[in-house]
């Protein structure tokens, strides 16, 4: 099973597994590092490779940090590595369900492009889509 490493400004990560974990059980694999104001980064990488140690059994990790460019996916990107950790950025509630619903029949790579393509396919404006 691939394991989840939300990492995500204040405690947005925290509630967004929260909010996965009502709607589908408890997570197995699944953690979340905290990024706020003063904040040691040098202290939070030592923390993601920690976490990834504990998090990886034989599948890799899947980091989701809040959005590209900022602190949490600055700090998380320097542990990509091909076929153990992938990093995708934008998180949100479908793209956490699409994960934990194919983690553990997907690879990796595939997991990531899923979820990305969830993602993106789960954004509307209502107005426009109830108009259709």
């Amino acid at each position: 099973m691939i394991g989840i490493l939300i990492v995500a400004h204040c405690s947005l990560g925290k509630e967004l597994l929260n909010a996965l974990e009502f709607i589908m059980g408890k997570l197995d694999l699944a953690d979340v590092i905290q990024i706020n104001e003063g904040t040691n980064t040098d202290s939070i990488a030592d923390l993601i490779e920690k976490k990834l140690r504990n998090l990886n059994k034989g599948q890799g990790v899947i980091i989701l940090t809040d959005m590209f460019g900022g602190t949490p996916s600055n700090i998380s990107l320097p542990f990509l590595k091909d076929g153990e950790v992938e990093v995708l950025t934008g998180i949100n509630l479908p793209m956490l369900i699409s994960i934990a619903e194919n983690r553990d029949k997907l690879s990796l790579k595939e997991l990531a492009k899923r979820a990305e393509k969830d993602a993106k396919s789960s954004i509307s404006v209502a107005g426009s889509l109830l108009k259709q």
